[in-house]
């Protein structure tokens, strides 16, 4: 999966605008980011002018499922419905 997919996946499940950050930015408030670091992928949470690390995976793939298992938890935890992370 590429990033471009999992957003989309986001975008139809009903995931607010500004929940996800894929630019390696902090966003407006606490949300979900997804970059590129050296080696890898980080997935982090990001409030208070802060990143908080949460996984780091080797392909743009496996990161792609942390970031949709994390929203969906996310979005379950808030009363929301989920959002469809399995690759399969």
């Amino acid at each position: 999966m590429r990033l471009a997919e999992a957003l989309d996946r986001l975008r139809n499940a009903g995931v607010p605008d500004g929940f996800v950050v894929a630019d390696g930015g902090l966003g407006a408030g606490e949300c979900l980011g997804v970059e590129p670091v050296p080696g890898g992928w980080s997935i982090y949470y990001s409030e208070r002018g802060g990143k908080s690390p949460l996984e780091t995976h080797a392909t743009e793939g496996a990161a792609c499922r942390a970031l949709l298992r994390h929203a969906d938890r996310m979005m379950r935890a808030n009363g929301k419905p989920g959002v469809a992370w399995s690759s399969g």
